[in-house]
């Protein structure tokens, strides 16, 4: 079952994103609940987000099949998005990130909102798998949107966390 404060901060990065890159004409920006399969990597997931260029669309690095019950995103996106919770901190942090990396997805963005502090890691991937992209304020940048992001968490009148991400 999925957490309120997984859902806000899911659902406004979704929201920056889906608008940047709709104004820009870059690709298509999914939603969460949305199949990416990679035969190759064994890898069939809903990420919490999930990117792809016009030029991966073109080169045919993604494309969309019918599945079962919907059309699912076949191949290497550029980029996909997980928001760790409770029950997924083993899953997001080691098992899709190697699973992402086998499947040759060049950005793996990583919330984590538990503990002290809300994490925005902008993980890139390289032959040896993924390494984080440094932050200099708070800010990390982005390869695959030529941007930086900056994730942060602000009070609210109703004592719901209200988060922003911040673009640059």
């Amino acid at each position: 079952m999925e957490t309120l404060l997984h859902n806000l901060i899911k659902t406004q990065i979704a929201a920056v994103l889906a608008m940047m890159v709709q104004a820009q004409q870059l690709g298509r920006f999914f939603g969460d609940r949305m199949r990416l399969v990679h035969e190759a990597a064994g890898l069939s997931v809903e990420p919490d987000g999930t990117f792809a260029s016009n030029e991966a669309l073109r080169l045919q690095h993604v494309r969309f099949e019918q599945g079962t019950n919907s059309i699912e995103v076949i191949g290497s996106p550029d980029m996909v998005l997980e928001v760790v919770s409770e029950h997924s901190v083993q899953k997001d942090t080691v098992v899709l990130r190697e699973l992402y990396a086998a499947a040759g997805i060049a950005e793996y963005w990583l919330v984590n909102p538990l503990g002290e502090e809300l994490s925005l890691d902008i993980l890139r991937l390289s032959p040896k798998g993924y390494t984080a992209s440094r932050k200099s304020s708070g800010w990390v940048k982005s390869t695959v949107f030529g941007k930086s992001f900056r994730l942060e968490v602000q009070e609210s009148n109703d004592d719901l966390p209200d988060y922003r991400l911040q673009v640059r």
